[in-house]
């Protein structure tokens, strides 16, 4: 049987710390790019709530978005 001397356990120990790093910084990526996902579905909600605010009338009722409606708010901008 071979015999195992220190360098074998500090080289073991030494793998084992490099794989344990690159556990983390993969759980760190993926969860960096959760997060940008989960930014930009909130920049979407929030630009869509923004249009409809736009369109809303002085009652607060939705209006209709038509081709005459896109025109109107072009020209008053």
């Amino acid at each position: 049987m071979t015999e195992l001397h220190e360098e074998h356990f500090e080289v073991h120990d030494q793998n084992k710390a490099e794989r344990y790093e690159k556990q983390k910084f993969k759980f760190l990526e993926d969860r960096i790019k959760t997060l940008e996902k989960s930014i930009e579905r909130l920049h979407k909600i929030v630009g869509t709530m923004d249009r409809y605010k736009e369109d809303n009338d002085d009652q607060g009722n939705i209006g209709i978005i038509t081709e005459e409606r896109i025109k109107e708010n072009k020209n008053a901008k």
